[in-house]
Parts: C-alpha cells; sequence; structure tokens
C-alpha cells in the first residue's frame, strides 16, 4: 500500500478527490443519522438493494423499509435472505407496519444463478430505485472459479455492469424517472493506469504479480437518472478479508463512520438526484464533478475501449438487454 501511495502522483497532490482532502472530509464534513431522516417520500416505491444484508446496504434496507417501500435484495444463499427478513420483521414490530421485503438469491459467479435471478426479477412491474451497493476488497490476490477472473475485477466490472443492464428494463418501464445508484470509492480517484487499451488494462489486473488491490451509461436522464457514491470509509464489514486485518480493526475505530452515517449518505443522494448531477459523484453530503483521474482517463481514450469489452465478458441474459436497449 505504501508503495501505491508514494508512488502515485494522484495521492500526493491538492486535488479534491486525493487521500488529504478525502481526510478532512471524513473528519469534518457532516454525515447524520438515517433515523433523522423523513423518508416518507419513499413509501410505496420499490427498490431493488444488491449488498443489502450487510453493512451500510443493510441500514439501506431496514430504512426503506421502515418508510414502506418495496424492498427487493439479493441474497448468496435463502438462509442469509430469511435471516434479514427476519431481523426487519421484529425491528419493525413496534410500529405496526409489516413491511414488504423480497429476497432474491443470487449467486454471481454462477451464470446459472443469474439467469433464475433475471427470471424472477423481470416479474416485477418496475422498479423506482436500484442501488448496487455490494463490494469486495481483496489484499491477495484470489480468482473466481467458475469464471477465471481476479474476484475485485468479476464484482466490480463484470457483476455491476450485468446487474445494471438487468435492473434498466424495469426502470425504464417506470412513469416516472428511475434512479440508478452505483456505490463507489473515492480512491478511483487515485488510479493511475499507464495502459491505454481496455484489454491491456484487464490482462495487468488480472495477473498476480501486478495485482495493486486498490462509463456513463447511454440512458436518458430524462427517463433514468444515474449517479456514483461513496459512503466514506465505513465499518462495513468490507475489510473482511484484509490480510492485516488488526490494522485494519484499529483505522476503523480510529476514523471510520458507522454503516447508519453511510446509508444517510446513500439516502441523502438518491433524494437530491436529478438532471443537472446526472453522471456526477456523490462525496460526504454532495455531488461533485468528475474526478481528475477519471476525466484524464477518458480523454485518453481507456474507456472509449471499455464497454464493448465489458459486454463481451456479461452473461447472455444481460447482453439480450444491452441489444434490446441498443446500448
Amino acid at each position: 500500500m505504501l508503495d501505491f501511495s508514494f508512488s502515485n502522483p494522484y495521492t500526493l497532490t491538492f486535488d479534491p478527490y486525493g487521500p488529504f482532502a478525502v481526510l478532512y472530509r471524513l473528519f469534518f464534513s457532516r454525515s447524520g443519522s438515517v433515523r433523522e431522516k423523513d423518508l416518507s417520500n419513499f413509501a410505496n416505491k420499490r427498490v431493488l438493494i444488491t449488498g443489502g444484508t450487510s453493512g451500510c446496504g443493510l441500514e439501506c434496507t431496514k430504512a426503506f423499509a421502515r418508510a414502506g417501500a418495496h424492498v427487493i435484495v439479493t441474497a448468496r444463499n435463502s438462509e442469509k435472505g430469511e435471516a434479514l427478513r427476519e431481523e426487519i420483521l421484529e425491528e419493525t414490530k413496534p410500529l405496526h407496519i409489516t413491511p414488504k421485503v423480497d429476497v432474491l438469491e443470487l449467486e454471481m459467479s454462477s451464470e446459472d444463478s443469474i439467469t433464475a435471478f433475471n427470471s424472477r426479477l423481470q416479474e416485477y412491474p418496475s422498479l423506482d430505485f436500484v442501488i448496487l451497493n455490494a463490494g469486495i476488497y481483496q489484499t491477495d490476490f484470489a480468482i473466481c472459479e467458475d469464471t477465471g477472473m481476479e474476484q475485485t475485477l468479476q464484482m466490480r466490472r463484470r457483476d455491476l455492469s450485468s446487474m445494471t443492464l438487468l435492473a434498466m428494463p424495469l426502470l425504464l418501464r417506470q412513469t416516472t424517472q428511475g434512479r440508478l445508484f452505483i456505490i463507489s470509492s473515492e480512491a478511483h480517484a487515485w488510479a493511475n493506469p499507464q495502459q491505454k487499451l481496455f484489454t491491456a488494462l484487464m490482462e495487468m489486473l488480472n495477473q498476480p504479480d501486478t495485482y495493486p488491490c486498490y462509463a456513463r451509461y447511454h440512458i436518458n436522464p430524462t427517463r433514468v437518472l444515474t449517479a456514483s457514491a461513496t459512503p466514506g470509509f465505513c465499518r462495513s464489514g468490507l475489510f473482511r478479508s484484509f490480510s492485516g486485518k488488526t490494522i485494519a480493526d484499529y483505522l476503523e475505530r480510529l476514523v471510520c463512520r458507522t454503516p447508519n452515517q453511510g446509508a444517510w449518505q446513500y439516502l441523502t443522494a438518491i433524494e437530491d438526484m436529478d438532471a443537472e448531477v446526472h453522471g456526477c459523484f456523490f462525496a460526504d453530503g454532495k455531488f461533485r464533478p468528475s474526478s481528475t483521474a477519471a476525466t484524464l482517463a477518458k480523454e485518453e481514450g481507456l474507456q472509449d475501449s471499455m464497454w464493448s469489452n465489458v459486454l463481451k465478458m456479461l452473461p447472455e441474459c444481460a447482453q439480450h438487454v444491452a441489444r434490446e436497449l441498443s446500448i
């Protein structure tokens, strides 16, 4: 990590997304509690949440359920999903409401599981909100046995793109403006890729000896608003596989927000989304323009080759949606 930090030109600058600025905002920007928010506008909305069984995603799931939304949550196994449902039912008893929570089983490394999930998902008439929150942080190189792809790339590139496409038809069916919300990290701005083509970048990232561990969608914003966000450094379980666990635990106790505070960031961003912030990045209570690193990558053409190559990696059901929507 030290080598990554000191060899990267973006990390030791005063760029708005650099580590110094991020650390300053982590300590001094406000991050409230979900409990203090008026969520009445979310009543009777239908929302899909991935990664909604733990951390910030769990707090979001509970908040939407308390607000009277119809919440659809993905879980890798039915047992974990049912435990979540029971937890929400128990917590909402004092409120005298019956939350509507559906759990859809999904194992993203399995194409059969994705296809079965998509069949169930498309049974819903529409979606108002989609929150793609599932994430992973690996310090050790690990391959997904089913796809042969490094696990972080599998989740953050292949799986995220697949879920975006599968959810898009339901967002477009909504008579009002749908909202697609992708959870990311400030650390995206610290990237310093030397490759100019996506295929070369993927080849480098998929090799254990070069593993560093550390596109806007072509959809009309009058139909679906898209944005990405970070909850900030949170005690969310993201670092559960961190090889230096003792250090991670210490840092989490020292500077981390709670999952509840991270969920507050999500809900605040969803409330504030409009056409002016379509495609922007939300961090520490406000929408922000694209980072220097992301802008330079676009100018250098790396993003130009990204979508077509990612599309080839996706399950057939996701590719079918891309063809249908001409994206």
